[in-house]
């Protein structure tokens, strides 16, 4: 499953990113808990598809004080980055980190 979001990807047609760039990032979080994130930048928006064990969850650029905030389309799981760092969390009524204390991999790099 590692290895389902640049597959899903790379089957998107390439005018999909003609005019903007995609990065997938790996995290390592505390509990030896990892999870992978798209980032695609359009140009006039940005988003990311993170991988949530079996599932791919699309999100959008929101508004955010300091780094990048995505949030998925029902305002339900956010996804916090600054730098390297990264947080995932339930967001509306029940707040609850979901992934905390993650950081981005090197290339190739495996968690664990």
């Amino acid at each position: 499953m590692r290895f389902l979001i640049p597959a899903l990807l790379c089957g998107l047609p390439a005018a999909a990113f003609a005019q903007g760039d995609m990065q997938v990032v790996s995290y390592a979080c505390a509990n030896d808990a990892s999870f992978q994130v798209a980032f695609i930048n359009t140009g006039e928006d940005s988003f990311a598809v993170m991988q949530n064990g079996e599932y791919l969850v699309p999100m959008k650029i929101a508004q955010s004080g300091s780094g990048a905030r995505y949030l998925s389309e029902d305002g339900g799981l956010e996804l916090w980055t600054k730098g390297q760092m990264a947080t995932v969390s339930t967001f509306g009524e029940t707040e609850a980190v979901l992934f905390d204390d993650c950081t981005e991999m090197d290339a190739g790099q495996q968690p664990g």
